[in-house]
């Protein structure tokens, strides 16, 4: 099998509040919704921020429910970002448009990256790593 391409899709409880987080906090300001689903492309990655209801029922295709973060997880969304300030500033920005910080920016002493995490408004959890922190 060769893959052609690859999709995550991820629950959300409000179009607005998640539209507004990765807008702000990612600097996409392009983003908008179509039909319940909020598309965002990256590197390699096509990531489906898709509406409760319509979430749930293309999960029972595969006869799944709808399951939201909270306080634990099933998945973590780690991206390569260029600075330690792109890190930090994300950090910031994440408390200030409705998402949450997961875990404070620091050198991670396993690799020796610059790491942060942060959660959207849905509990969706980021991992922000600068590999070359210069600090």
């Amino acid at each position: 099998m060769k893959i052609q391409g690859t999709v995550v899709c991820l629950p959300i409880k409000s179009i607005e509040k998640t539209l507004h987080f990765y807008k702000h906090v990612f600097e996409l300001e392009n983003l908008k919704e179509d039909e319940g689903i909020i598309a965002i492309e990256l590197l390699n990655l096509s990531l489906f921020l898709i509406e409760q209801n319509a979430f749930l029922s293309y999960s029972k295709k595969a006869n799944r429910g709808v399951l939201f973060p909270e306080n634990n997880v099933a998945n973590i969304i780690s991206c390569a970002v260029e600075t330690v300030n792109d890190v930090d500033l994300a950090l910031e920005k994440a408390l200030l448009n409705g998402g949450s910080i997961s875990s404070k920016a620091g050198i991670d002493n396993q690799y020796g990256f610059y790491m942060g995490y942060i959660s959207d408004p849905d509990g969706h959890l980021w991992e922000l790593v600068c590999a070359k922190p210069n600090l």
